[in-house]
């Protein structure tokens, strides 16, 4: 019994003396000796511990949210380092919210020493993202492989019925992880629960000895939290991140003798944006365009010209400061006088032209592609605003703040599910954002190849509607210098001669872009053979799906359709002795097909490659069949032509 005991104690002191501290400033040998994470060892850094502590209090005689954020993290390699920069939103103007409390320390192991290198305050920086959004940040000091890395800090806000979502996972994983979240009894929140991964939620009550009343406790401890995998076409990948959404639905405090129900629903939340000043009422402020409209109404007479020269119109006025909001910033008479203002600025002030032109137009509430998807009735969820005219023939997507879109051509970070459409009347509807009009890449290739192996060839290839916009905004400061040296460089061995682009700026006409190009090493010789692969720099030469299972929709933004036309002089004294064979499959419920014909006329061999996606979105479900679709696809891609040379 006695050597039981003592066993007994042995343990107990040993789990004491393991027992992980997180006390600020407690970092161990141990953990700076690690290298690497013993649940994730791909991982790049680990939350080692992230906490948050949120609860309302009156300070200086003002109620006050206080937010408490405390983390400890660890690096294990170079790839890991930018989790080092740490940036922090606070919103409002001089009475907004506050940062403070601010503490920042690196701890790396060197020489069998723990060396410490305090974040220095200068080095903690204010970004101005909009009127009433500042951004601060910081990007820790001295991070080398292995470092720990620990900060903390307070944010003071005014809006207490304003919580920021509870982000339980990340791109990293989380060895442990607390939340404990103090909610005025007075306010009922609605809780939405999001994610794939499952996470408990704890909820108690409390005193609160400033208001007396209790406070409505929320909690989440989790341990080993795994890290959010990611994929290509994925919306945002924090979209579908384990967290919890809290947004204020009524204050009832009948001590006070207050009952006010806000979030309840879609036709309220609407009403009340409608209501405001700075969405509703600047519509009806449009003195400043009488006599621009004037001009516009004798030189626009029918319909389409009336949509594209408003909307050519005030691009031409007011240009985007790249702010969001589903506000206005400086309101639309400044916006036109100044020529500059945010997203609704510009987009309220289209709808105020369409409407002078006598179409019915009206703003529609989106949530931008990085800022999530709102489900459920909500104020906060929205952070642009678009337009849209209804016509006998359909809706018709505007949006002025891009340089190049056109009618129903929404740049991707608007192209987020559904829109929500707010009438004069502040009655709702609801308008699916994906564009009607396909993402088109259409190439025509053409080249032969010589008994040594070299290719020489023509190609051009057109860009039509998103892949236009996107074409443009990359492309259109670059001399054709750089773009060229850019497509070599994607296709290593090619070198292009008589470069050329049509259209680069005249959004009216599709982008061309036309070359010749030479390249070596593009065929396999074998004896007396040739192997070549038909598609060249245009083939798809690996499946971009490789997840066993995936729960996150297949995000492509748009509709999309790829067109490839090939045609391949055959080199004299050769003859085809094997071509692949044609292949035609679909993905069920129309989601898409893939087309791949391929013949021999004369000294020509022509190949038609159509790859074609007819949802923007596919959900997760259709996930095996897209990847076996992908898989046949790509394997189709890497066959070859076999030429041989006649005897």
């Amino acid at each position: 019994m006695k050597k039981l005991i003592i066993a007994l104690i042995i343990v107990v002191m040993a789990n004491q003396i393991s027992a992980q501290n997180y006390k600020f400033g407690k970092v161990s040998k141990e953990e700076l000796e690690e290298k690497f994470y013993s649940q994730d060892s791909s991982a790049n850094a680990v939350y080692l511990y992230k906490k948050r502590n949120s609860y309302i209090v009156i300070l200086g005689g003002k109620v006050q949210l206080i937010t408490e954020i405390q983390v400890r993290m660890k690096i294990y390699n170079k790839e890991g380092f930018g989790w080092a920069t740490e940036e922090v939103d606070l919103y409002g103007k001089s009475d907004g919210e506050k940062l403070s409390s601010l503490k920042a320390v690196t701890y790396n192991l060197i020489d069998d020493e723990i060396v410490k290198t305090k974040l220095d305050k200068d080095n903690v920086y204010n970004v101005k993202k909009s009127v009433n959004l500042t951004q601060k940040s910081f990007t820790m000091p001295n991070v080398q492989e292995g470092a720990v890395l620990e900060w903390s800090y307070k944010v003071y806000s005014p809006y207490y019925s304003a919580i920021d979502d509870i982000i339980v996972q990340y791109k990293i994983p989380v060895k442990k992880y607390e939340t404990r979240i103090s909610l005025l009894d007075w306010l009922n929140f609605n809780k939405r629960q999001k994610g794939y991964y499952p996470f408990k939620i704890n909820e108690s009550y409390t005193n609160n000895h400033d208001f007396n009343i209790r406070d409505r406790v929320i909690e989440i401890n989790e341990e080993n939290v795994p890290a959010l995998i990611e994929e290509p076409y994925v919306n945002n990948i924090y979209n579908y991140a384990a967290g919890l959404q809290l947004e204020v639905a009524s204050f009832q405090a009948p001590e006070l003798g207050i009952y006010e129900n806000y979030t309840t629903s879609w036709n309220e939340i609407v009403k009340g944006i409608n209501k405001n000043s700075s969405f509703g009422g600047e519509l009806k402020k449009i003195g400043h365009l009488k006599e621009d409209l004037n001009l516009l109404k004798s030189d626009l007479k029918t319909l389409p010209q009336k949509i594209v020269g408003s909307l050519e119109y005030v691009k031409s006025k007011i240009k985007w400061n790249e702010n969001y909001g589903k506000y206005t910033e400086n309101g639309l008479k400044q916006a036109y006088k100044e020529g500059i203002g945010n997203c609704a600025d510009i987009n309220l002030t289209l709808v105020a032209v369409l409407r002078e032109l006598g179409m019915e137009a009206n703003p529609v509430l989106v949530s931008t592609r990085s800022n999530g998807i709102p489900i459920y009735p909500t104020y906060r969820g929205f952070n642009y605003v678009v337009a849209i005219v209804e016509t006998a023939e359909g809706n018709i997507l505007l949006d002025a703040t891009e340089k190049y879109s056109t009618p129903n051509v929404l740049p991707l970070r608007a192209i987020n599910w559904n829109g929500t459409i707010v009438k004069e009347n502040s009655s709702v509807d609801f308008i699916k954002l994906s564009s009607p009009k396909y993402a088109t890449e259409s190439t025509y290739l053409n080249y032969k190849i010589n008994s040594d192996g070299l290719i020489e060839g023509s190609n051009r290839v057109k860009y039509e509607n998103l892949l236009g916009i996107q074409y443009r905004n990359k492309n259109v400061n670059l001399t054709e210098e750089n773009i060229m040296s850019s497509i070599e460089q994607s296709n290593g061995g090619m070198e292009l001669v008589n470069f050329r682009i049509s259209n680069l700026k005249n959004i009216s006409k599709h982008i061309v872009e036309m070359y010749t190009f030479e390249k070596e090493d593009g065929v396999d010789i074998i004896g007396n053979k040739i192997y070549v692969k038909p598609l060249l720099f245009k083939a798809i030469a690996e499946n971009p799906f490789k997840l066993v299972t995936r729960e996150y929709p297949i995000d492509f933004g748009t509709p999309w359709e790829e067109k490839v036309s090939v045609k391949i002089q055959i080199p004299e004294g050769f003859k085809v002795e094997a071509i692949p064979e044609n292949l035609a499959i679909g993905i069920k419920d129309n989601m898409g097909v893939f087309i791949y014909k391929i013949n021999v006329k004369g000294n020509f061999i022509e190949v038609m490659f159509n790859l074609k996606i007819n949802s923007g979105v596919i959900g997760a479900s259709y996930y095996q069949e897209i990847k076996e679709f992908y898989k046949l696809l790509v394997n189709k891609n890497l066959e070859q032509i076999v030429l041989k040379k006649e005897s």
